[in-house]
């Protein structure tokens, strides 16, 4: 099928009817046509449930942070996951939707890990230059990475696999589902570079750490890891590089 150069770019090629690829074949899309009604209210109870969990957070989040060992990693991850994970999880089972829909499956999985790898380093080299200093170490700063180490062996290595699972797998399945409803919702298929749902998830993803404090800063960098989580389902129709992107960017430290 011939896409013009906008569709291309911008996802808004009228859909036709053809059998589902792994991204359309679930319960809120029929021969690629979405249901807009059932993804504007998933999304909704996604942004509504993480904005409700969110508001807890400089009170929790204080008291979470003065965690010690392996019980205070997974105290850290399951409120992590409540906010970001718990409502996905809930929506995917009640429509009966797969993994698989949203791109985790082995088909185009080596294009997506290949962008994911050079997402990240155009991001570490951004962030290295305003630093003054070479930065690529993930999860490093992070307050779960500290208490896993802390935890010692085989603790530390059970805590960090928690970290992983949680800042990098969950927390990027949320961008991509976020993405992939915003798209069902407006119409749109979602694919190209400056998709509606990528672009929607990138200014989501910045405007909220924006909202706690970061300031523009803070805006700009997240903004720019939303888009690259966002972008790399919606060029390969695979997610697992989202995963890959978030976990190398997340809380990078010094080398």
């Amino acid at each position: 099928m011939c896409h013009s150069t906008k569709s291309l770019w911008t996802g808004d090629a009228p859909d036709v009817r053809q059998p589902g690829t792994p991204l359309t074949d679930h319960n809120t899309v029929q021969y690629e046509l979405p249901n807009r009604h059932a993804a504007a209210i998933d999304l909704s109870v996604v942004i509504v449930f993480f904005l409700a969990c969110s508001a807890a957070e400089p009170v929790l989040d204080p008291l979470l942070r003065q965690g010690r060992g392996l019980a205070g990693v997974l105290a850290l991850a399951g409120y992590q996951f409540a906010c970001e994970g718990l409502a996905v999880l809930f929506i995917m089972i009640v429509r009966h939707e797969r993994p698989s829909s949203y791109g985790i499956a082995r088909r185009n999985a080596g294009k997506s890990v290949a962008l994911g790898l050079a997402l990240a380093g155009i991001y570490d080299l951004a962030m290295s230059w305003q630093a003054g200093a070479r930065l690529w170490i993930p999860l490093r700063r992070h307050s779960a990475t500290r208490m896993s180490l802390a935890a010692g062996f085989p603790k530390s290595v059970a805590g960090l696999a928690v970290t992983v699972a949680v800042w990098g797998f969950a927390e990027s399945f949320f961008g991509v589902f976020f993405s992939k409803k915003l798209n069902e919702a407006l119409g749109r298929r979602g694919r190209g570079w400056l998709s509606a749902g990528t672009l929607g998830f990138a200014f989501f993803n910045g405007l909220i750490h924006f909202a706690i404090g970061q300031g523009l800063q803070g805006f700009m960098t997240s903004f720019a890891s939303g888009y690259a989580i966002a972008v790399i389902p919606a060029v390969t129709e695979n997610a697992w590089g989202s995963t890959l992107v978030q976990t190398l960017t997340e809380a990078v430290g010094r080398l």
